[in-house]
């Protein structure tokens, strides 16, 4: 709570954290900590704003993104059924290998 009243008088102050620990620092009273204070209101709004434009634009990158994803899962899917149909195997999630076939005599 940045504003604090001690009998009749009203005091502001700001937290900031000092070595990971918050810390009130004295500002004033009167006109300049109203002045402050304002201030202080103005810069939050402006950090609000900022943040609702920045998860605004993050919605319409994930928008624009997904249907480039569908296609990307789509084109894996029929990558890996082709070589699976072809006769490779992915050992380890790594390269594709040609299966050894047992059953095929010279």
């Amino acid at each position: 709570m940045p504003w604090a009243q001690v009998g009749s008088r009203r005091y502001y102050y700001r937290s900031q954290r000092v070595a990971g620990r918050p810390v009130r620092r004295y500002v004033g009273t009167g006109p300049v900590a109203e002045l402050a204070a304002a201030a202080d209101d103005l810069r939050k709004l402006e950090h609000a704003i900022a943040a609702r434009e920045l998860k605004a634009e993050q919605t319409r990158r994930h928008q624009a993104e997904a249907p480039l994803g569908a296609l990307c899962r789509l084109t894996d899917f029929l990558t890996r059924a082709t070589f699976v149909t072809a006769g490779y195997h992915r050992h380890d999630r790594g390269a594709w290998r040609r299966c050894r076939d047992f059953k095929r005599t010279p």
